[in-house]
């Protein structure tokens, strides 16, 4: 089971026209098209949806815009979406939206991570990445298992208090480090961190271009360089917006 986002592309589209356009641009790569299921599938059921904090930025002058994919432009029928915050809508058209805008959220953002990182860090103990109770139970695979090694990584009071606020719903810290280390995630350089969090700003994983195709960040080694110089390019009424997939 794998879960994803992907950017997709309209021509000209009015907000409650949204949803049909969305599932026309996306079918192609439904992966239960054929008898035997579709070679370039990429999905088994998707919505429209923005994740917490990558919502699309309106530019201030367009707030409100009745061409903007929002609750009030586009009947509940068609697709449920919740109200979100001033400035904030699920797309549309280019013109109207602020990619900087959303650029310089995301490095604040990682701005306020790494702050709060070393609030955390002052008052637990320091702690081991989970690579090294895994390289010990390489070496020891009879006397200390793969399940202890998962214990005690996360028996670390430092570890253990990024799990809580995560569950808790704390604003830095997400639920991705229930999944990945936050050792190892703060040990990199943060310089490239913050780059990244400014290049993964407003493309996601996947990308549907105007034409119909489809490109990912797996099957392409520059995608986020490219998506951002594609989306940036686009013809002011081109209507963008995410979609949340399962596969």
């Amino acid at each position: 089971m794998t879960k994803f986002f992907a950017t997709v592309c309209l021509p000209p589209t009015a907000p409650r026209k949204v949803p049909r356009a969305v599932a026309a641009a996306m079918a192609p790569y439904d992966m239960n098209l054929g008898d035997e299921g579709n070679l370039v599938g990429e999905w088994d059921r998707w919505i429209i949806h923005s994740g917490a904090g990558n919502t699309y930025l309106v530019s201030p002058p367009h707030d409100g815009d009745r061409r903007l994919v929002t609750a009030k432009t586009v009947p509940r029928r068609k697709a449920e979406l919740d109200p979100l915050g001033p400035l904030e809508c699920y797309g549309g058209p280019r013109g109207l939206l602020d990619f900087d805008a959303m650029r310089r959220r995301a490095v604040r953002d990682h701005d306020a991570l790494l702050a709060a990182w070393t609030e955390l860090t002052a008052i637990h103990p320091p702690a081991r990445p989970f690579t090294d109770f895994l390289a010990r139970h390489e070496a020891e695979p009879d006397t200390y298992s793969l399940a202890d090694a998962k214990e005690d990584h996360l028996a670390q009071p430092l570890v253990q208090d990024v799990a809580q606020r995560a569950v808790a719903g704390d604003p830095h810290f997400g639920m991705s480090f229930l999944v990945n280390d936050p050792i190892a995630y703060f040990a990199q350089e943060h310089g490239e961190a913050r780059l990244w969090a400014a290049q993964s700003a407003v493309p996601r994983y996947g990308l549907v271009r105007l034409d119909g195709s489809w490109t990912d960040a797996s099957s392409d080694d520059d995608h986020w360089e490219q998506t951002n110089h594609y989306l940036d390019g686009l013809d002011p009424e081109t209507v963008v917006l995410d979609v949340y997939c399962h596969s």
